[in-house]
């Protein structure tokens, strides 16, 4: 995991900690220049709680000592503070509709590379260039960046299996054969449908990857590898996850493009290939 936005990470956790944490928490997102001069004593005094409490916050973030996230901490105040999210009020103007959307796309990918876990996204690439199928499952907007992994996969060469009907989606998957992956997509981790799809298929073999928001949730616990992107801030008024997508998108991406990096000239010529195949076809 990177060691940038220390703070936007604690942000996305925030709500999901035990009491006692979320007092540390809080107090560090509201006063993050007397932090950096405190110590762990301090601090847990200072929240109304505990020295131990707050080495226990470092380590779920990823943070060995309460020293290092000062230091972490120390960088982030210095510089400009983020866009941040942004909801629309009644009546706003186009101009600014557009300057707070984009903000708030800008913001979940910049969180979201901040929180990946770099070591976890190195292992995924590996198991998906091993693959010999990759079967992949989501429900609702989790389905449009299913499908979205199974478009970038089939055009450099792999198999790629995507179906929004979990009957038959198991039914493909049930004569496992070497090498096969199962990848799951959930932005709250707790889709009950893909978490018992990804449970089936680690029974029969498969390797399996999940993609989740940052945190602990039943599938990235139950899945081989976890790929984890922030948890975005949604606007009270949205017809379906908005915030949340780019940040999912943004990690699809960085691991595509990672893949085909690492396989640069067999990639290249396929992607060229396929381009010439729709070309052909538009003629």
């Amino acid at each position: 995991m990177t060691g940038k936005n220390i703070l936007g990470r604690i942000k996305s956790i925030s709500d999901q900690l035990p009491k006692a944490e979320r007092k540390i928490a809080r107090f560090i997102l509201e006063k993050p220049e007397q932090v950096i001069n405190m110590t762990a004593s301090k601090l847990g005094q200072e929240a109304e709680s505990s020295a131990a409490t707050v080495i226990r916050l470092c380590k779920r973030v990823d943070i060995p000592s309460f020293t290092q996230l000062k230091v972490l901490i120390s960088r982030e105040v210095i510089q400009t503070n983020p866009i941040g999210y942004s909801d629309i009020t009644p009546d706003e103007p186009l101009e600014d509709i557009m300057d707070k959307l984009l903000g708030n796309a800008f913001q979940s990918m910049q969180d979201t590379v901040s929180v990946m876990n770099e070591q976890a996204l190195l292992e995924a690439v590996e198991s998906l260039k091993s693959s010999s199928i990759i079967y992949l499952y989501g429900i609702g907007a989790s389905n449009l960046v299913a499908e979205n992994i199974a478009h970038k996969w089939n055009r450099i060469g792999k198999t790629c299996i995507c179906m929004s009907d979990p009957h038959v989606l198991l039914a493909a998957m049930s004569s496992p054969k070497e090498d096969q992956v199962f990848f799951g997509i959930s932005n709250s981790g707790e889709t009950k449908e893909v978490v018992k799809i990804l449970e089936l298929a680690k029974e029969n073999g498969y390797k399996t990857i999940a993609l989740t928001q940052f945190g602990k949730n039943s599938l990235s616990k139950k899945a081989d590898i976890s790929l984890q992107h922030v948890r975005a801030q949604e606007g009270a008024l949205r017809s379906a996850a908005t915030s949340s997508l780019h940040a999912q998108f943004i990690l699809v991406d960085i691991l595509f493009y990672v893949y085909a990096s690492k396989n640069y000239d067999k990639i290249i010529n396929l992607i060229r290939h396929s381009r010439e195949q729709i070309e052909k076809y538009s003629q």
